[in-house]
């Protein structure tokens, strides 16, 4: 009986796993993207290719799918996630649905591949309590990735970010301009930090394609997360409504990132003894411990132990 329940289990399993391909595949797929963008045009066109190719799920189903769980492009979940993939560096437009492919995948894979490897082995509460972790584990797991991923990048950016200013100080006292400064300073970065590079060619292109310059430096701070950035390009905008000196607003923005740079250094050394206290007591406290009371004890268990 445990048998047949186990095979029912992963068929009933499997189905889901191709339900969801299917909806992925016909939510990105060119047919799909066409019919949004002129529904009412060019119909007989698309009959030959529609019959080539089965549709399985309707576009009404779609659209409930889509509103139900908040993934339309205007929803609230859709912007969140987007912008914190964003900040993580990845721009692609299929990092959303590879992103939800891989939580539910592994929220699904992971449990029927431990009831396949412990059936039989373990009892049946064991199996329902290393179920649930891994499903809660594959859940929460790829939300932890990113936002190590965004962490990291943010650290390489608050580190290059003085340098950076120094070189856009360095080439506007020269008498280039903004833009030229940032085309500039970001070719120049490019081996050192590839990062805050990439972000400035963004800005240049941005530019260089129409976009306004003060919506392109909202967008660079926008992209990054970095309190530092975003406060130096509204420094920027600020500079550039008003006429005010670049040089001097990068000049005091600079020494402001440099002073809490080091603020926050000094703040995490006298952090540093009451961190180590902990692992002092526990590790290297006993060791001394034993090294200095250890020829004492033992001297002190053989003069019991003689016989009087």
């Amino acid at each position: 009986m445990e048998i047949y329940q186990a095979v029912f289990f992963g068929l009933l399993v499997g189905g889901m796993i191709i339900f969801l391909g299917i909806y992925l595949q016909q939510r990105h797929s060119s047919v799909r993207r066409r019919l949004q963008a002129a529904p009412r045009q060019n119909a007989e066109l698309m009959r030959p290719q529609l019959a080539d190719k089965p549709v399985f799920l309707s576009a009404k189903l779609v659209e409930k799918l889509e509103e139900k769980f908040d993934l339309k492009k205007d929803g609230a979940t859709f912007k969140k996630l987007q912008a914190k993939l964003t900040q993580a560096g990845i721009y692609t437009e299929r990092a959303i649905p590879l992103f939800f492919g891989v939580k539910v995948g592994g929220l699904l894979v992971l449990p029927i591949l431990v009831l396949f490897l412990l059936w039989g082995d373990a009892s049946h509460r064991a199996l329902l309590m290393i179920t649930i972790g891994l499903c809660i584990m594959a859940y929460l797991a790829p939300n932890f990735i990113l936002n190590r991923l965004i962490g990291s990048r943010q650290k390489k950016i608050r580190e290059a970010l003085p340098d950076a200013l120094d070189l856009l100080v360095v080439c506007v006292e020269a008498g280039q301009g903004l833009d030229a400064a940032i085309k500039r300073v970001a070719g120049d970065l490019q081996e050192s930090s590839p990062i805050i590079s990439q972000e400035l060619l963004l800005v240049n292109l941005e530019t260089m394609a129409g976009l306004e310059r003060q919506q392109a430096l909202k967008n660079l701070g926008q992209r990054t997360g970095v309190e530092e950035l975003i406060s130096l390009c509204n420094i920027l905008i600020q500079s550039d409504r008003f006429g005010t000196s670049i040089a001097q607003a990068l000049k005091t923005q600079s020494d402001y990132i440099r002073t809490a740079r080091r603020q926050r250094l000094e703040g995490l050394a006298a952090k540093t003894p009451v961190k180590l206290l902990f692992p002092m007591l526990l590790f290297i406290f006993p060791a001394i411990m034993v090294v200095v009371l250890g020829p004492a004890i033992i001297q002190i268990t053989e003069f019991f132990s003689k016989p009087r």
